[in-house]
C-alpha cells in the first residue's frame, strides 16, 4: 500500500512537471517590484513609453516598459511590466530572463534603472549608487507631446533590501520646442554654443534620499537630434511641440537649434541667453514659424527614381536665366579671373587647366577624382563628394548635382522641345507621365577667357567622372537639333542644374 502511494505521487510530480509554465502575468513571490515614477513638471508633457498623464499629473506605465534591476546584487537582472500593468500608475515587474550563472557582491538595496541597458553595472559610493556604462543617445525618436521611447532615464533605490516598491526618479530633463507653419519637419538638432556635453557615454548617481544625478564623459557628444521620421506637418495657426530630452546643466552661451525640413532646408533658431536644463522639468520655447516656401523651386516629374528637378541654375533666379558656369568639382565661378591680365591663385586666368582646382596645373597632374595613375594621383572617386558639389555648396539642404544616370532618365522619360522662353532659346522638357516641364536654356560654356555658343547650345555638368579618362566627366548637350550625353574636360565652365530626392 505505501508503494502505491509513492508511485501516485510521483505520477502527481509528473503531471505537475508538465503543465503550462506561468504566463508573465503571475510572477514568483519573490521576484513582485511594484514601480511608481516620478511626475514631469509639464501640464502638457506625457513620455511616450508611458501611456499619459492623467489630470492629477500621474504617469501611467505602457506595456513593454524594461528595466535593469539590482535585486540586492550587482547583478543586472532584466525586468518588464507585466502586461495588466498597461495605462496604470503603479506596475509591477516580472524577470523576463535570469542573468545565468553570474557572480556578483551584495548590495544592502534594491537598485533600478530606465531603460533596460544590458551593459549597465553597479557600484556602492558612500551612502549612494552608480550605475555605469550607460549612454544617453545622440538620436531620439519624436513622439507627439512627449519624449521619444527610452530617451528619457529614471532611477530608484529601495530603503531595504525587503522593500520592493520601486520609487523612480527622473533623471533628465528636457526642451519643449514650439513650431508652426506649414512646412513638414523632419528633423530638429539641438547644440550647446559652447560645446556642452548633452549626450553619450554616463553614469548616473542615485540613492534613497537624494534625487539622482548624471555625469557624461564623452567631450565630442554635444549635439542631440530629434528624428522625426518621414515628417511633423506643421500647422498654420496652432504650435506642434517638439520635446528633446537633456541632461540637467546650465549652458551660459544659450544654444542653437536646427530645424530640417522636408526640402532639405535648414533653418536655425538661437540664443545666446543663458538657459538652464532642470532635472524633471521642461524648458518651454516661445513659438516660432517655420515657413514651407521652398528657397529654390522644384517640379516633380514623376521620373522612376522619384528625383525632383530645379527650376532653374545655380546662380539664376528665373528659368531663362543662364546663372554660373562652374568647372567640374569647383564650387565657384571664376569671374574674378576672366580678364586676362588678371591670375587665380598665381596661375594663368580663365577656365584652363591652370587654374584648375584639382590639379596642378596640367591634366596629368590630378589631385583628386583620378582613377589612372597617367593623369595623377589615383583615389578611385567618380562622384563628387558634396562639399566639391556646385549645388550642395551653393543651395545646401538636399539639392547636389544629377548623376550620369539621373539625367538618363530625364532623357528617356521626358519629351524635350526647342523653344524659346522669354526670348532665351532652350529645351523643355516635358514629363512622359504627369506632364510637368522644366526649361533648360542654352547658355554656352566658358574655354579659357571666351564664352563660347550662348543661345546656341547647353552644357551641363553631371556629378559623375567620365570612366574612360578621368580628365574628363559626363555632361548633357544640347542645342537646336540633337540632345546626347558627352564628356568634357573638366576645367571647361559649364552650367549646374540641381536634383534633390
Amino acid at each position: 500500500m505505501k508503494r502505491y502511494l509513492v508511485l501516485v505521487l510521483l505520477a502527481l510530480l509528473a503531471v505537475c512537471s508538465c503543465q503550462k509554465p506561468e504566463t508573465k502575468d503571475v510572477v514568483s513571490a519573490d521576484k513582485v517590484f511594484t514601480a511608481t515614477m516620478e511626475a514631469i513638471a509639464d501640464d502638457a508633457m506625457a513620455v511616450d513609453t508611458k501611456t499619459s498623464l492623467d489630470a492629477n499629473g500621474n504617469v501611467r506605465w505602457k506595456q513593454g516598459d524594461q528595466v535593469s534591476l539590482f535585486a540586492a546584487s550587482t547583478i543586472n537582472e532584466h525586468y518588464q511590466v507585466t502586461d495588466a500593468s498597461d495605462g496604470k500608475t503603479t506596475a509591477t515587474l516580472y524577470q523576463v530572463t535570469g542573468p545565468g550563472f553570474v557572480a556578483g557582491g551584495e548590495i544592502p538595496n534594491n537598485v533600478a534603472f530606465y531603460p533596460y541597458t544590458s551593459t549597465a553595472g553597479i557600484a556602492k559610493s558612500g551612502g549612494s549608487y552608480v550605475i555605469s556604462d550607460i549612454a544617453l543617445p545622440a538620436t531620439q525618436n519624436y513622439a507627439g507631446e512627449s519624449f521619444g521611447s527610452g530617451a528619457f532615464p529614471m532611477a530608484a533605490v529601495t530603503t531595504s533590501t525587503s522593500d520592493t516598491h520601486l520609487k523612480f526618479k527622473n533623471v533628465l530633463g528636457g526642451l519643449k520646442l514650439q513650431l508652426k507653419g506649414t512646412a513638414t519637419i523632419t528633423s530638429i538638432s539641438v547644440a550647446g554654443n559652447n560645446d556642452e556635453k548633452l549626450c553619450g557615454a554616463a553614469s548616473v548617481t542615485v540613492s534613497s534620499t537624494a534625487d539622482p544625478t548624471i555625469a557624461l564623459t564623452d567631450a565630442t557628444a554635444t549635439t542631440v537630434t530629434l528624428d522625426c521620421g518621414d515628417g511633423v506637418q506643421l500647422d498654420a495657426e496652432t504650435a506642434t511641440a517638439f520635446v528633446i530630452a537633456l541632461p540637467p546643466r546650465t549652458m551660459n552661451g544659450g544654444f542653437t537649434v536646427t530645424v530640417t525640413d522636408s526640402q532639405g532646408r535648414e533653418m536655425e533658431i538661437t540664443t545666446t541667453k543663458s538657459q538652464t536644463i532642470t532635472r524633471s522639468n521642461i524648458l518651454k520655447m516661445p513659438a516660432v514659424t517655420v515657413d514651407s516656401t521652398p528657397s529654390h523651386e522644384y517640379v516633380d516629374l514623376g521620373l522612376t527614381s522619384g528625383v525632383k528637378w530645379a527650376t532653374c541654375n545655380v546662380g539664376a533666379s528665373a528659368p531663362e536665366e543662364y546663372g554660373d558656369y562652374f568647372a567640374w568639382g569647383e564650387t565657384e565661378p571664376y569671374y574674378s579671373c576672366l580678364d586676362p591680365l588678371t591670375w587665380k591663385n598665381g596661375k594663368s586666368s580663365g577656365y584652363t587647366w591652370g587654374t584648375y582646382k584639382w590639379c596642378e596645373g596640367s591634366y596629368d597632374t590630378q589631385t583628386k577624382y583620378c582613377t589612372n595613375d597617367a593623369f595623377g594621383t589615383v583615389d578611385g572617386k567618380t562622384v563628387l563628394d558634396p562639399e566639391d558639389d556646385a549645388a550642395s555648396a551653393n543651395w545646401g539642404g538636399n539639392w547636389r548635382m544629377p548623376t550620369d544616370e539621373e539625367w538618363a532618365e530625364l532623357l528617356n522619360e521626358c519629351t524635350w522641345t526647342w523653344t524659346s522662353q522669354n526670348g532665351v532659346s532652350g529645351r523643355l522638357v516635358t514629363s512622359n507621365t504627369n506632364g510637368n516641364s522644366i526649361f533648360l536654356p542654352a547658355p554656352g560654356s566658358w574655354f579659357g577667357t571666351e564664352r563660347e555658343d550662348d543661345d546656341v547650345v547647353g552644357d551641363y555638368w553631371s556629378s559623375s567622372l567620365y570612366p574612360g579618362s578621368s580628365d574628363y566627366a559626363w555632361c548633357m548637350y544640347v542645342d537646336g537639333y540633337s540632345i546626347f550625353h558627352t564628356s568634357y574636360c573638366r576645367f571647361f565652365g559649364q552650367s549646374v542644374r540641381p536634383v534633390m530626392n
